[in-house]
């Protein structure tokens, strides 16, 4: 569900989950989409966002 609805926004290439770690990887072009686009499309679905130091989500 997450990796299609990350996949979905214009401008990210892949999309890697780490269930265990319960994290996303994401890569994307920054000059068609940015992380606060990626952070806002997982809110509203109903994700939480954890921002730890040395990482964007």
């Amino acid at each position: 569900m997450v990796t299609k609805l990350v996949a979905s926004i214009n401008g990210v290439s892949r999309v890697n989950i780490n269930i265990p770690e319960r994290t996303v990887n994401v890569a994307y072009d920054s000059r068609i989409t940015d992380a606060y686009v990626i952070q806002m499309t997982l809110l509203k679905a109903g994700y939480k966002i954890v921002e730890e130091p040395g990482r964007l989500f």
